[in-house]
């Protein structure tokens, strides 16, 4: 009973660092292949939180992700924002 239950552990374990794996994999792909103009300017448009985005993704995304392409893109997303009216 006790080796069956071992087996099944180890079974367990690989699987989640199989899973592990391909998210990274996943998620290493979408660092490489995002329009970091684009993402900052649907963040921008959105959300209007840049540094809490931007430090999401750099520290997700490393070295592949480009700061200065998404504070352009930011930018431009946030100046599409409509402006609020005084009363």
């Amino acid at each position: 009973m006790r080796l069956l239950l071992v087996g099944a552990c180890a079974l367990l374990v690989s699987g989640c660092d199989s899973m592990g794996q391909k998210v990274d994999a996943s998620r290493q792909d979408r660092c490489q292949r995002a329009d970091w103009a684009m993402v900052g300017e649907r963040d921008g448009a959105t959300t209007g939180n840049e540094t809490m985005l931007g430090d999401r993704y750099s520290y997700i995304c490393g070295d592949m992700y480009n700061e200065v392409a998404y504070k352009d893109g930011f930018a431009k997303g946030f100046a599409r924002r409509p402006k609020p009216t005084g009363s």
